[in-house]
C-alpha cells in the first residue's frame, strides 16, 4: 500500500507558480495549468475529496480525468483517475477505488492512518462548516491565526505532521492545506506581516504571493524530506483576480480564478 500525500496550496494562480523562483516544487516531476473545480476554498475541497481534482483537456492519465471522447473505433474513453468514489459514480479506471462519504474516509476504511491539517477558516473544526472538510480525520490539528484570517502556519503544520507520522507504523493519507499563499499573503517572518493589507495594488499582490510560494517551496522541501514510498498531489483549490476586469480576490468565475497549477506524481513501483 502506497502512502498518499495531498497538499493544497490556497489561491495560488498558475502565472505565479510559472513566474517564482521554486527549484524544489518544480523538480519533482511535470507540472501542468489546470482547470479547478470551483471558486472558492469549501467546493473546491469537497470536489477533491470526492476524488475530482483539478483537470486539464490533454488525454493524459490522472490529470483529464472528467471528459468522455470517442476513439476511432467509435468507443467511448476516458482517462485514468487517480482517486474514485464507488458512490455515487459509475465505474471507472482508477488507480484507488474508495467507499465512503469521500476520500479522507475511505482510506480510513482500508487501513490508512489519516492524518490532516489546514490553515484558512473553512478548515476551523470550531466553525460548523469547518467540520465538513476536517471531521474524517483520525488525525487532525488546525492553527489559529488572527481574526480567521489566512493563517501563516506551514512551520507548524508540518512540525506537527512530521511527528504525527513518526509514530504511525501502518500506510498513510497526509492532507495539508497552507494558507499562505492566500490573501493577506504573508508567511512567518516575513517583513510585511504587520502591515495592514489592501487590494488594489497588482504589483504587490503578485510580489506577495509568489514570495509565499517560495517559502513553501523551501518548507515543503523540509516536510517530504525523510518521507518515502508516496503518491503526491499538489495543487491550487482556485487561483485569485488581481485586477483583472476590475475585479479582486475570488470566489466568483474568472479565467484567473479557475486555472491552477497541478502536479501528480506516482511513487516508484
Amino acid at each position: 500500500m502506497r502512502n498518499q500525500i495531498f497538499i493544497t496550496l490556497d489561491s495560488l494562480r498558475w502565472d505565479v507558480f510559472e513566474q517564482a523562483q521554486t527549484p524544489f516544487l518544480k523538480s519533482l516531476g511535470s507540472w501542468k495549468k489546470a482547470q479547478t473545480q470551483a471558486t472558492y476554498t469549501f467546493p473546491a475541497h469537497l470536489s477533491f475529496f470526492a476524488g475530482k481534482l483539478p483537470q486539464t483537456t490533454d488525454r493524459s492519465d490522472y490529470y483529464d480525468a472528467g471528459a468522455f471522447r470517442v476513439g476511432a473505433d467509435g468507443a467511448l474513453e476516458r482517462s485514468r483517475q487517480l482517486y474514485r468514489l464507488d458512490n455515487p459514480e459509475a465505474p471507472r479506471p482508477a488507480d484507488v477505488t474508495l467507499a465512503g462519504k469521500n476520500i479522507v474516509e475511505g482510506f480510513r476504511r482500508l487501513g490508512y492512518a489519516t492524518v490532516g491539517s489546514g490553515a484558512v477558516s473553512w478548515f476551523d473544526p470550531v466553525l460548523p462548516a469547518g467540520r465538513y472538510l476536517c471531521e474524517g480525520f483520525e488525525y487532525y490539528s488546525f492553527f489559529h491565526g488572527p481574526k480567521h484570517a489566512s493563517h501563516a502556519s506551514a512551520r507548524q503544520q508540518i512540525d506537527w505532521a512530521r511527528s504525527t507520522l513518526e509514530a504511525i507504523q501502518r500506510p498513510y493519507f497526509l492532507f495539508l492545506n497552507f494558507g499562505e499563499t492566500h490573501h493577506r499573503f504573508v508567511y512567518e517572518g516575513c517583513e510585511w506581516y504587520d502591515t495592514p493589507f489592501t487590494y488594489g495594488n497588482q504589483h504587490d499582490c503578485h510580489q506577495r504571493q509568489r514570495a509565499c510560494l517560495e517559502y513553501l517551496d523551501a518548507a515543503i522541501r523540509d516536510l517530504l524530506s525523510g518521507l518515502d514510498h508516496y503518491d503526491l498531489v499538489i495543487c491550487s483549490d482556485h487561483g485569485e483576480a488581481f485586477g483583472e476586469d476590475g475585479l479582486w480576490g475570488h470566489g466568483f468565475y474568472h479565467p484567473v480564478i479557475m486555472e491552477v497549477p497541478l502536479l501528480i506524481r506516482l511513487a516508484e513501483p
